[in-house]
């Protein structure tokens, strides 16, 4: 059996995005990928490349329009009783807010969650080294 690891680029970097492929459709404009444990995830793009001999798909990610966001960071202070948050404003333009958190906090150990709201905002919660952060990214 021949699996395959999946490869995007996007803004020249090339990026690991799953392992142990072993099917890949196209439906409704999109590729969906399935792992060998049957999840299956699509992505939009061209595959650049399917190299059988190498087990390896590389696959050009499309690229979206940047978006101007007025993003809000919150720091919470872990002393205890003081309920106080260091707030910061900032107004990036981004196609993917997750992508900006994590060049944010490059070098940092982190984890991230995200919530996408039905108005656009994006909700990231951080964990970065156990000191808990907000970034709020609301479409300006």
């Amino acid at each position: 059996m021949c699996l395959s690891t999946l490869y995007g680029i996007k803004n020249n970097k090339r990026e690991k995005l799953g392992e142990y492929i072993s099917n890949v459709n196209a439906r409704d404009g999109e590729y969906v990928f399935t792992d060998v444990m049957g999840n299956e995830f699509s992505l939009r793009g061209i595959i650049r490349s399917m190299d059988l001999v190498r087990n390896e798909i590389v696959m050009e990610l499309e690229q979206k329009d940047p978006v101007r966001y007025e993003m809000i960071r919150e720091i919470y202070n872990k002393c205890s009783g003081n309920q106080m948050r260091d707030v910061f404003v900032s107004n990036p333009e981004t196609d993917d807010p997750e992508e900006y958190v994590r060049d944010m906090l490059k070098d940092k150990e982190v984890s991230l969650e995200r919530e996408d709201l039905p108005d656009g905002t994006v909700i990231i919660d951080a964990d970065v080294s156990g000191l808990k952060q907000r970034f709020t990214f609301s479409p300006d």
